[in-house]
């Protein structure tokens, strides 16, 4: 049987997808972070993004056309919600308030609290222009050793500990709200 709800909780029920942190650097050299919750992958090495047009983000990845997007676990809750209650163009120095390394060849930061990122590039300058849909075209994936099974090409059963956003400053994590 279901059970009708009131439709404002529509984005409760249909964002299941993981928390993402998006990072960039403009070409003034300036490093911004955001978080995400619109994402899903597109095509096997192309991820879809969805990022307001008006945010330093988008403004970096048009000058730019690089990002990199990383999963962060629960344990970077605390830093997700710090870079997805500042923006950029409001802090130039958000990044120093949370604990941050850097990725392999890109060389941007990410959340020490990743469980994996993506290296991408801009795939449709005019769909993102557009739309603000972004279609990051994967140029290196990494992902935490010890969580990863080569055999099975997939994560090890238990670890996949991705957080979901649920509204405000609460989140799913393996069924349980925290915030």
């Amino acid at each position: 049987m279901f059970k009708k709800i009131d439709n404002s909780f529509a984005y409760s029920v249909l964002a299941g997808g993981p928390i993402i942190n998006i990072f960039t650097i403009g070409k003034d050299g300036i490093e911004d972070g955001m978080t995400a919750a619109w994402s899903c992958p597109f095509d096997p090495d192309v991820l879809l993004v969805v990022i307001d047009k008006t945010h330093t983000t988008a403004k970096n990845i048009r000058e730019t056309k690089k990002l990199v997007i990383a999963l962060p676990t629960k344990e970077g809750i605390e830093d997700s919600l710090k870079l997805g209650s500042i923006h950029g163009r409001d802090d130039q120095n958000k990044l120093n308030k949370v604990k941050l390394e850097r990725t392999e060849n890109f060389n941007y930061p990410i959340l020490k609290s990743s469980i994996a990122y993506f290296e991408c590039e801009l795939a449709d300058e005019n769909l993102f222009e557009d739309k603000g849909i972004c279609l990051a075209k994967v140029q290196h994936v990494y992902v935490q050793e010890q969580y990863w099974d080569d055999k099975e090409q997939a994560f090890v059963p238990g670890c996949f500990n991705t957080i979901h956003h649920v509204a405000g400053s609460k989140f799913s994590f393996g069924g349980t709200v925290v915030e």
